[in-house]
């Protein structure tokens, strides 16, 4: 019964979003809709669930961040600046309600409400190419794996869906054959004429989108954000095309040690503490793996035979199992089961060194045994 579940879980979010893909481009192109409006629900719920999904579980950082390289964190910055969000999901849901209204309403919409929607969607789609504009490049193939290029996958959808909404509605406002209305005012009349005219909506869309552009930036100011939010959402990361900040350098989390892997664990439990140097790299530490770092020290220079058995027997079981840690909360288990020998390292070196809290702050701080 898992099993089952797991492959429709699968299913749902591997393979759906490619054939809801492919149908809609069909219906794109074919005059009878496959099933246009259970295709059109599908494609929205589902896009929208798991593209949030698949975005926050990515685990990305801001460029003020380091990446923990050879830890379970994904090995690029965010595309979108976390403080640049309210705005990108204004824009956003603007693009949605403006699909929604022309795809439900139809022609319940008067000719001015079609021509600002359809700027709503214009804005949307200029921003997702922006967006397509930043992360198609080689990290989104590197992280693969990761699932960053199903990224693309709904806000492509969401330009045919809006393509095909635009085409529709457009052609039966043609079938209507509006008439304009004679008024005394001449600047009415012109606008009268524009708007029953069908072939001039996309221009007027497209101007119809910079006082909308306007007004959302007004309001979106009130709320703290700056006016060019949406520009520097992409411009304030780093890793990407439009990148333009540089950010700290990449720190590594050594996969060979289990002190070091418990580090992966989540850091209320772990309680990383600062940088270290590892064989000229970067990484993190924290209390525990100075501890046992600083026995290995003590031992390897008071008994080095000694040393030599227990880093034979170590190398030879703790490396395994150390590969076999995956997920933060494994991380976290082996934090606790190592603790014991912490307390325990921690007597034999107040026991037979001098000075044990200050070989334990010198631990990877420059030149070290292992």
């Amino acid at each position: 019964m898992e099993q089952i579940i797991f492959l429709i879980i699968m299913f749902i979010c591997l393979i759906m979003p490619f054939i809801l893909t492919l149908l809609n481009i069909i219906n794109l192109f074919k005059k009878k809709k496959i099933k246009e409006n259970l295709i059109d629900i599908l494609t929205f719920s589902l896009g929208i669930v798991l593209t949030i999904i698949l975005y926050y579980v990515s685990g990305f950082k801001d460029y003020t961040e380091a990446l923990r390289l050879g830890g379970l964190e994904i090995t690029v910055h965010s595309p979108i600046a976390s403080w640049s969000m309210p705005t990108v999901i204004t824009i956003c849901i603007v693009g949605i309600i403006s699909y929604s209204l022309i795809r439900i309403k139809k022609l319940d919409l008067p000719p001015l409400l079609v021509v600002c929607a359809m700027s709503g969607i214009l804005i949307c789609s200029i921003y997702i190419i922006i967006f397509f504009i930043q992360i198609c490049n080689k990290n989104i193939m590197y992280n693969a794996m990761n699932g960053l290029p199903y990224l693309f996958i709904f806000p492509i959808n969401y330009i045919l869906c809006s393509i095909r909404a635009e085409i529709e509605i457009i052609n039966k406002y043609k079938e209507k054959n509006l008439k304009p209305r004679e008024y005394n005012n001449k600047l009415l009349n012109l606008c009268s004429k524009l708007l029953c005219d069908i072939d001039t909506w996309p221009i007027i869309a497209i101007i119809c989108s910079i006082p909308l552009t306007i007004m959302l930036i007004c309001i979106l100011v009130l709320f703290g954000q700056r006016p060019d939010e949406a520009i520097k959402a992409f411009l304030e990361t780093s890793d990407w095309n439009l990148s333009t900040k540089i950010s700290p350098p990449s720190v590594t989390y050594d996969a060979h040690y289990l002190c070091t892997v418990s580090l992966r664990g989540h850091k209320q439990l772990v309680k990383p503490t600062r940088i270290g140097i590892r064989r000229g790299e970067k990484i993190i530490v924290n209390r525990q793996l100075c501890i046992a770092n600083a026995f290995e020290d003590l031992i390897q220079e008071k008994t080095p035979r000694f040393h030599h058995f227990i880093r034979h027997i170590y190398d030879k079981y703790g490396f395994p199992l150390a590969k076999h840690i995956k997920t933060a909360w494994q991380a976290d288990i082996t934090y606790i089961l190592m603790k014991p020998l912490e307390w325990l390292f921690l007597v034999v070196l107040y026991l037979f060194d001098k000075k044990p809290e200050n070989r334990i702050a010198t631990q990877y701080i420059g030149n070290v045994k292992i």
